[in-house]
């Protein structure tokens, strides 16, 4: 079957792509550019269009479209005139989950790291899982593979345009859940409905894993939840948790020489009802929140029944995936980190990454909000988020679907975080950031560039002037 794909440049539409490929059908797709990700494809035989255009749709069988195309898109309006069906990403999730077990990872924060370190987990524990993450990740070879049709499809469920609700998995985990997307979801108590409901729709009881932060959801019924989480007092007291146990939990959490982190890795036995200790277990990742997604994939590796030694091991080595705090370079004595982060919660949690990571560096972050809905909604939780940074350079908003003022809202966006007592700059478009920064940034600092759209482009900028002679 030939399937065309609108929006193939991006991460989840080129990961489907592959997927697709796999499977022996061809595939065609356009974008506005060319990217790293439409080249591996077209190595494979896939035709990619730069640019769109009515014609790039004939002799299509399927159009499979990206959340960002507008409806008068040409391509979707040719579709629609030669009668050729058109789909979304969920279209294709609700027939993978009926042909073969699917191991869904939703959440607010942590799909892309999380989904990848299942992968990696069960891979460890000898199964050839296929998967669908959003990211390229270096230890799986890509950011997609449909693996054993036997074994699990691990999918990075994401809940924009209400997509994950597509799928019957055959087990689940939600990281977190924290009001996101005010464009689909127009307040806390709809987001985590939502998510309710996807839960609901798992395969049985025990089949869900929990994180334990974010608010609690309700109407489980009797899935009984596999729960995993941080908690410091079993370093001291194994029973002081006893009335509200995690099945999976980490104590100690210390970071180590490298960038890493460590810690104590304890599993609940229900049997005897107490906490048992399990060993200590080191992470090439830095940051409490990569405990977290490791807890979670160790949560799945041990519910699947795959070896649990080869599953430590694999994570042990994880590298992490692209664009999740992503050593850039460094040139001049500035260290560049690029994350994906354009979340409060997230941000704040890569700073504190790169707090624990580079301690005795000044951090400079550079943050490109996203959308006007985003940062307009969560604008009160950004002072809070960005207190692990010495400055913050505000670019921008990065508009995606949504249209506005882009220079507006960052500046008041700016203003909010320096009235918190947090030094803050606004710092334009991504020509004028990439020029402040250079005259801001002194030999052993870090610059952090944060956030979801093109700013990364902003820390390569400065390497690129650092590197000159």
């Amino acid at each position: 079957m030939h399937y065309h794909i609108i929006g193939i440049a991006g991460a989840g539409m080129s990961a489907i792509a592959h997927l697709l490929l796999d499977q022996g059908h061809s595939v065609s797709g356009s974008d506005l550019g060319h990217n790293r990700l439409t080249e591996g494809l077209a190595a494979r035989g896939a035709r990619i269009a730069q640019g769109h255009d009515a014609a790039h749709v004939v002799g299509a069988e399927a159009v499979l479209a990206t959340a960002a195309a507008r409806p008068d898109h040409p391509e979707l309006v040719a579709a629609l005139k030669l009668g050729i069906p058109i789909l979304k990403r969920d279209d294709l999730w609700r027939v993978w989950s009926q042909q073969r077990p699917v191991v869904a990872v939703a959440g607010s924060h942590g799909k892309t790291t999380t989904s990848a370190m299942v992968a990696l987990a069960l891979r460890g524990g000898g199964l050839n899982p296929g998967f669908l993450i959003g990211a390229e990740v270096p230890d799986l070879g890509g950011n997609a593979t449909w693996g054993d049709p036997a074994a699990p499809l691990v999918i990075e469920a994401d809940e924009y345009d209400r997509a994950f609700l597509s799928l019957t998995p055959a087990l689940a985990v939600i990281t977190n859940v924290e009001w996101d997307h005010p464009d689909i979801y127009p307040s806390a108590e709809a987001y985590t409905a939502a998510f309710t409901s996807f839960a609901q729709q798992v395969g049985g009881p025990r089949r869900l894993v929990l994180g334990s932060d974010g608010p609690h959801l309700s109407d489980l019924g009797d899935l009984e939840p596999v729960l995993y989480g941080i908690e410091e007092r079993l370093a001291t007291d194994p029973v002081s948790c006893r009335l509200a146990p995690f099945d999976w939990t980490a104590s100690g959490v210390t970071g180590i020489p490298g960038g890493g982190v460590s810690f104590d890795l304890w599993r609940f036995d229900r049997q005897r009802m107490g906490q048992r200790r399990m060993g200590v277990l080191e992470l090439a990742v830095a940051g409490a929140h990569n405990v977290r997604n490791a807890l979670a994939a160790l949560a799945v590796a041990a519910l699947l029944g795959v070896d649990m030694q080869g599953a430590v091991a694999a994570l042990s080595s994880f590298r992490g995936s692209a664009r999740r705090f992503e050593l850039k370079g460094e040139a001049g004595g500035v260290v560049v980190v690029d994350d994906y982060g354009h979340h409060p919660s997230e941000v704040q949690a890569t700073l504190a990454a790169a707090r624990m990571r580079y301690p005795a560096r000044r951090i400079v972050a550079y943050l490109q909000p996203h959308t006007f809905s985003r940062t307009e909604a969560l604008l009160d939780a950004w002072p809070e988020a960005c207190r692990d940074a010495d400055l913050v350079l505000v670019g921008d908003v990065y508009a995606a679907r949504e249209e506005g003022d882009v220079a507006a809202l960052a500046q008041r966006l700016t203003e909010r975080i320096s009235a918190a007592g947090i030094e803050a700059r606004y710092s334009g478009n991504l020509e004028a950031s990439s020029a402040a920064l250079i005259r801001l940034v002194q030999a052993g600092d870090l610059v952090l560039t944060l956030g979801a759209g093109d700013g990364d482009r902003v820390g390569m900028h400065v390497l690129a002037h650092r590197a000159e002679p």
